[in-house]
C-alpha cells in the first residue's frame, strides 16, 4: 500500500481538489491517505471527512505546525513508498503509481517527485513573467524541486528519524539524498497553482530563501548534495534572448527575497509564516 499524508493549515478552499485528484482513478485500499489538520480554525476536516468512504483518515491537532503535522501522519501512516503532498497542489493516481514505480525496494532510487506544471496562465503579467524565467531554469527543469510533493523509499524514510523542527521540509528532504539517489520523473506531474499576486511571489521565495539559509546553519552536511549553481542560471539568462523582457521581474524578485530572508533571520522571525492565500482563491 502506498501511503499519503497531507499536511493541512486553514486549506478548506483546496483539501476537496486535492483529494479528489489523487482519488479520481485510484483502485479501492490502493492509497492510505492520512490528513493532518493542524491549528485550523476553518472547514478542513469537515471537507477531508467527505472522503472518509475512500479511505481517507483524518487526524486534528490544536498545533499549527507543518512538521508538526509530517510527524503525526507518519504515526498514522504505515506502507512506502510514502508521499508527502502539501493540500494546494493536484497529483493524480498515475503520477503517484509512476513515482512509486522508481521507488522499489531494490532501487538506487531514494527519494523522488513527480515533475511540477505551474498554473500561471491566467495570473497577472508580473506573475507571468517570474515563472516564464523560473521554469526555464536548470533547479525547475533537470531537478527534483522541492515543492509541493516528494515521496521517500522505506530506505530512504530510514535516512532520518522524525522530521526536523526547519522551516523547509521539502529541501531537507531533497538534500536527505545525494543527486544521483534522487529523482524526477519523466513522466509523472502535478499542478501547483502559484500566488495571483507579485507580492505573493515575494513571500514564498522569501520564505524558501530562509529555509534555505536555515538548513545551511543547521544541516551544513547536507550542502554537498545540492546542485543548484547560481553563476549557470545567470549565464542562461544572459544567453537567452526570449527571457530578456521578463528577467528583471524574476531577478528582482530573489533580490528582495534574499534580503527580506537574510532580515528575518536577523530578527529572529523566521518563524513567522510567509504564506500566500491568493493561490488559494478562485479569483
Amino acid at each position: 500500500m502506498i501511503s499519503i499524508v497531507v499536511p493541512a493549515y486553514n486549506e478548506g478552499s483546496v483539501i476537496e481538489r486535492c483529494l479528489q485528484a489523487m482519488l479520481a482513478d485510484a483502485r479501492p485500499g490502493e492509497f492510505e491517505i492520512v490528513v493532518v489538520c493542524n491549528g485550523c480554525q476553518d472547514d478542513t476536516a469537515a471537507r477531508a471527512r467527505k472522503f472518509t468512504d475512500r479511505g481517507v483518515l483524518v487526524v486534528e491537532t490544536p498545533v499549527g505546525s507543518k512538521i508538526g503535522a509530517l510527524n503525526l501522519g507518519d504515526e498514522h501512516v504505515h506502507g512506502f513508498p510514502r508521499f508527502y503532498v502539501d493540500a494546494d497542489v493536484q497529483l493524480s493516481a498515475p503520477a503517484i503509481r509512476e513515482v512509486a514505480s522508481i521507488l522499489g525496494d531494490d532501487s538506487p532510487i531514494l527519494v523522488a517527485a513527480p515533475r511540477a506544471l505551474v498554473a500561471y496562465e491566467d495570473r497577472a503579467w508580473l506573475v507571468r513573467a517570474f515563472y516564464r524565467v523560473w521554469t526555464t531554469l536548470p533547479y525547475f527543469r533537470e531537478n527534483m524541486i522541492g515543492s509541493g510533493v516528494y515521496a521517500f523509499s522505506r530506505r530512504g524514510r530510514a535516512r532520518f528519524d522524525r522530521f526536523p523542527d526547519v522551516i523547509s521540509d521539502d529541501e531537507y528532504a531533497r538534500l536527505t539524498a545525494a543527486p544521483h539517489e534522487r529523482k524526477a520523473s519523466n513522466r509523472a506531474t502535478f499542478t501547483i497553482h502559484p500566488p495571483r499576486t507579485i507580492a505573493g511571489v515575494l513571500k514564498i521565495n522569501t520564505r524558501a530563501r530562509a529555509g534555505n539559509y536555515e538548513l545551511r546553519e543547521k544541516f551544513p552536511e547536507l550542502l554537498r548534495n545540492g546542485n543548484t549553481d547560481a553563476g549557470r542560471t545567470l549565464r542562461i539568462i544572459a544567453t537567452t534572448p526570449s527571457l530578456w523582457f521578463d528577467a528583471p521581474v524574476y531577478l528582482g524578485v530573489m533580490f528582495l527575497a534574499k534580503l527580506r530572508a537574510h532580515d528575518k533571520l536577523r530578527k529572529r522571525q523566521e518563524r513567522v509564516w510567509d504564506r500566500d492565500d491568493t493561490s488559494r482563491s478562485p479569483s
